[in-house]
């Protein structure tokens, strides 16, 4: 009786030490990724971001003036592939690209922190294990692996413990380069005066992979800990699907990155920043008519 009442302590408490890590770390990284939009709040950062949009815009008006003038001794020549209406269009487009990047990229980041955010608030709700009994077969698999294996699942325990602090110094490298993504986003748009340019596509898909990174890897960091408990006939296999996951979910900011680039996003971003474009110079050219 006694006997069972220290082992149902010890359980209880283990139980509780793991649940209560779990939760912190999840809900540290969240909160990493929570105030990361912060750093758009600093001084240092809002006064690069205006003088980078100074920069941009001083190259718009003399690429404008340019074109402007080739187009012209185009038309004089009679050539055919004079488009002053082009010219125009695309100063449009790109100047309200160009004093829209630092909305644009605050408003994109926030969208993917709450998405970060919902993953970190469900709780398995459907799944055939609810959180205590994940818990006691987390602990009831990897007491068996180190019975069976000691040298693998203590190599496995290291190998996870070393990609948990690389997920976390992840998290924080995340806040320097949203920095360099909302600076540099002004002189991107101005490839949106070439129909030819890939400047801001490429762009547009580099801000997407870091907002969408975070919630990618909360939501492979929570099925690691479920793939514990994964019902497999040799226990120290969960560890190692543990361990498995843990590396996906380091390597998964590159692969989002690979995904989003083979795609035709960043294609479908430059024709709606187009589109935007046109339809604010077709307003304002109305207005003054």
């Amino acid at each position: 009786m006694l006997g069972n009442l220290i082992h149902e302590a010890i359980e209880k408490f283990f139980q509780n030490l793991i649940e209560s890590a779990i939760n912190t770390f999840l809900t540290l990284i969240n909160g990493i990724n929570s105030v990361t939009v912060m750093v758009l709040d600093l001084p240092i950062v809002n006064q690069v971001i205006l003088y980078v949009q100074g920069l941009a815009g001083s190259i718009l008006v003399m690429k404008f003036v340019f074109e402007l003038w080739y187009n012209h001794m185009l038309r004089q020549n009679g050539d055919p592939d004079a488009d002053l209406q082009g010219v125009f269009v695309n100063l449009a487009r790109s100047a309200f690209m160009i004093a829209a990047v630092p909305w644009l990229t605050k408003q994109v980041y926030v969208w993917g922190t709450a998405i970060a955010t919902d993953i970190t608030n469900l709780d398995g709700a459907g799944s055939p294990l609810n959180q205590t009994n994940m818990l006691l077969q987390v602990l009831g698999g990897v007491q068996t692996a180190l019975g069976a294996s000691i040298f693998i699942a203590a190599v496995a325990i290291v190998f996870a413990l070393v990609l948990f602090l690389i997920v976390l110094v992840q998290a924080f490298i995340r806040a320097a380069e949203l920095a360099v993504v909302a600076v540099s986003g002004s002189l991107m748009a101005l490839g949106l005066t070439n129909d030819s340019s890939q400047m801001f596509q490429t762009w547009w898909r580099e801000l997407l992979s870091l907002s969408l990174a975070q919630a990618i890897q909360i939501f492979l960091l929570k099925v690691s800990f479920y793939a514990l408990t994964l019902g497999t006939t040799v226990p120290i296999l969960n560890l190692l699907f543990f361990t498995g996951f843990l590396w996906v979910t380091y390597k998964s900011p590159s692969v989002l990155k690979q995904y989003l680039h083979s795609t035709g996003v960043g294609s479908a971003a430059g024709g709606a920043a187009r589109s935007l474009g046109s339809m604010y110079l077709m307003r304002r050219m109305f207005m003054r008519g």
